[in-house]
């Protein structure tokens, strides 16, 4: 009955911190529908094509780190297993694309377990440091080891890293735009369906208080291993999308600094709102690219953006807002009953 009583309250609060989010990628998606009508370049289509499925890498890590609470800093990891799968099943295994990219799926799903294996029983920092640690182990990896097919051999970190053997010869980018487009509205309707659900209400009930949920009589270790299925699998998902659209897997997509990056959208967005981490790597990964400005300036202008969010809107922009939404709806409710 304990259980029954703290869903029920978590099922209102989900309800009134999503309750915009829909609309607000509704609009968005518009502007995006008719954007490349206004003329675009091939290279800012470009940009924006890859920022749909960095975009929806971010909102990946919002499903573990803000839904569930789990602070994860190697989420790389999941991306990184998508892409290299893609690419190793076409280029050395010789298989189809949409074998490739549904074995990525899986692999990426089956690290995801193992993760959320490692990780159930830890807390706090300790999730943090194994995901940190994990990273790094994944990275170095692929930077040190070679591969070699009848062609000749493929560095795993080398500068053009593995091909992905793909069906076409040069793709449009009208259609690479669209179809990334596609797959940001899927993948965000669905992140959002998650959240509101019952598993991510009581992930949300984990991320407030384990103790609690515990005592509610919540399996709190079953529950995370589901958040980093869950989390690995949409990662993995954003991975296969990204070799197929550079056509290529290097060690940076095992970076740290990527799932650095993904956790800084997420905290600038706001966590545990989808819509939020979602936007923002949009809109930062645009803004950053498209000016063409380089790596290292990029890093300390993130930095520097986050130290402004977090000074000016602590729970991210859109968790500061829908925080203001509902006080502002508290204060009108009380001032309608007194």
């Amino acid at each position: 009955m304990k259980t029954l009583r703290v869903q029920g309250t978590l099922r209102k609060q989900g309800k009134s911190a999503f309750g915009g989010t829909t609309g607000t990628l509704a609009a968005a998606g518009g502007i995006l529908l008719l954007l490349p009508l206004a003329g675009l370049d091939p290279y800012l289509l470009d940009v924006l094509t890859a920022g749909f499925i960095l975009a929806v890498f971010a909102g990946s890590w919002d499903i573990v780190g803000g839904i569930a609470g789990q602070i994860s800093l190697g989420h790389a990891v999941f991306f990184g297993t998508a892409t290299y799968a893609c690419a190793l099943l076409t280029s050395l295994a010789g298989w189809p694309l949409w074998a490739a990219a549904l074995g990525a799926l899986l692999l990426a799903a089956a690290v995801g377990a193992g993760v959320g294996a490692l990780a159930a029983p830890l807390t706090g920092a300790f999730v943090a440091l194994l995901t940190l640690a994990l990273g790094e182990l994944f990275h170095e990896v692929s930077l040190a080891q070679t591969f070699f097919n009848p062609q000749g051999g493929y560095s795993w970190g080398g500068e053009g890293g593995i091909p992905v053997a793909l069906p076409w010869a040069e793709g449009s980018p009208w259609f690479a735009y669209y179809a990334a487009l596609a797959f940001l509205v899927a993948a965000s309707w669905a992140m959002l369906r998650i959240a509101r659900s019952e598993e991510g209400l009581i992930w949300t009930a984990i991320a407030g208080s384990e103790l609690n949920a515990r005592a509610s009589g919540v399996d709190v270790a079953r529950h995370k291993r589901r958040a980093f299925l869950a989390g690995g699998v949409l990662a993995g998902a954003s991975g296969v999308a990204f070799a197929v659209h550079v056509g290529r897997a290097t060690a940076a997509d095992f970076s740290i600094e990527l799932s650095f990056q993904a956790a800084t959208f997420a905290a600038i967005g706001g966590r545990g709102t989808i819509v939020g981490p979602v936007l923002a790597a949009l809109v930062l990964h645009v803004l950053f690219q498209g000016t063409g400005i380089s790596p290292a300036p990029r890093v300390l202008l993130y930095a520097f953006g986050l130290l402004l969010v977090l000074r000016f809107f602590p729970a991210g922009v859109a968790g500061t807002l829908i925080e203001r939404a509902r006080a502002k709806r508290m204060i009108q409710a009380k001032g309608i009953g007194g």
